[in-house]
């Protein structure tokens, strides 16, 4: 029987390191197990550089911390959707905002998929987007796959690679009565991914001596179908959007060191950059799953419960860790069962942070909380 461990951690590359033109591979991609922490910058002033085969500097280091975001993977195979996402072998849980944003033509910024599952591979030949699974609102608990699949990372890829892909999902939208036509959205994404350059990146964060940069250029289009049966009868485009992705792509921090959004003219519009990790394994402890332990409400103000369906939980002392987002842990408490476990804001100030439970056989859950 295995337990969680959670151990906290940053990348550090060394300045020794000479530059050089490296090569991504599978093993630079995300992996479950790990919680990989970034912050944005929604106003950035940098500068994109020029394609080059020189190796060339990218000085980011005057990027803010506007907002952060914490995408936890976890096996595929612990969820009860692995045989509907038969392809997918990692996956992210819950809203839209803890996700990053590397997600491609995939829904998970748009209110109707804010909270759910995205599923994800990683394989020799990249990172890519196998579909989604919304927990709320008007398209709740229907399985959406990609068909073709995204790609989000080619590998292997070194300076000059090209990856060229189409990607398509649907999603219905109004089901009537058999043999009258059906409503769907659809969603089509056509992209190039080139690794036009490389060299070294500073960031607030790090400098990374050896970065391959990754140019994305994107159309993304939205549609409604009218279809009867496999037929279909109408459509209509409802969006259009280009913009051009810079992926900054090192060996051994399995997340890009940072993203750019730049729109169809290449202005940028806001960054991401890579903070650090943690390492938070991956529970597989029998009797425990995602929804056995969890805080409530979530987002909280004040105070919230901490709601345990395992009734051989519900008797005992559990100690609550709370860590921020830079891994330094900042409460840890015993959860009293006569208290009715309920867990108090105290002096935290308002913020994104992570949380462990501990029960006597150890770590039994982990995770993430909102202090409004």
């Amino acid at each position: 029987m295995r337990r969680t461990i959670l151990l906290f951690g940053i990348a550090v590359i060394s300045a020794e390191w000479s530059s050089a033109q490296i090569t991504i591979t599978s093993a630079d991609l995300p992996q479950a197990g790990y919680t990989y922490l970034t912050s944005t910058d929604t106003t950035p002033s940098i500068s994109l550089g020029t394609p080059s085969a020189s190796s060339q500097s990218w000085n980011f280091n005057s990027l803010s911390q506007d907002y952060p975001s914490v995408p936890t993977f976890g096996l595929t195979s612990a969820t009860p959707y692995a045989s509907a996402f038969s392809a997918s072998n990692i996956y992210t849980y819950g809203p839209a905002a803890w996700f990053g944003s590397i997600y491609g033509g995939a829904p998970v910024g748009s209110v109707g998929m804010a909270k759910g599952h995205m599923f994800w591979s990683t394989s020799t030949s990249g990172y890519k987007i196998i579909g989604f699974r919304a927990d709320s609102g008007t398209y709740a608990g229907i399985n959406v796959l990609e068909n073709p699949q995204e790609l989000l990372i080619g590998t292997p890829c070194t300076y000059s690679t090209s990856f060229s892909n189409t990607a398509r999902w649907e999603l219905p939208i109004s089901n009537f009565y058999p043999g009258d036509p059906d409503t769907f959205y659809v969603s089509r994404v056509t992209k190039t991914l080139t690794a036009d350059a490389w060299g070294s990146l500073t960031t607030p964060f790090s400098t990374f001596n050896n970065i391959l940069r990754v140019h994305e250029h994107l159309i993304k289009i939205d549609s409604a179908y009218y279809k009867s049966g496999t037929t279909v009868l109408y459509a209509m485009e409802l969006m259009r959007d280009t913009s051009n992705n810079y992926l900054y792509l090192a060996n051994g921090i399995n997340y890009p060191a940072a993203k750019v959004h730049a729109d169809k003219n290449n202005i940028v519009k806001n960054v991401e950059y890579y903070t650090g990790f943690l390492l938070t394994g991956i529970n597989d402890y029998s009797g425990y799953g995602k929804d056995e332990v969890k805080i409530s409400p979530n987002p909280f103000t004040e105070e919230a419960s901490l709601l345990i369906k395992d009734s051989g939980l519900g008797s005992k002392d559990l100690k609550l860790q709370v860590y921020d987002i830079s891994g330094r842990e900042v409460s840890a408490v015993v959860i009293r069962n006569s208290d009715g476990f309920v867990i108090r804001r105290g002096t935290l100030t308002a913020g994104l942070y992570l949380y462990k439970v501990v029960g006597n056989k150890g770590i039994i859950k982990t995770g993430k909380v909102v202090i409004q």
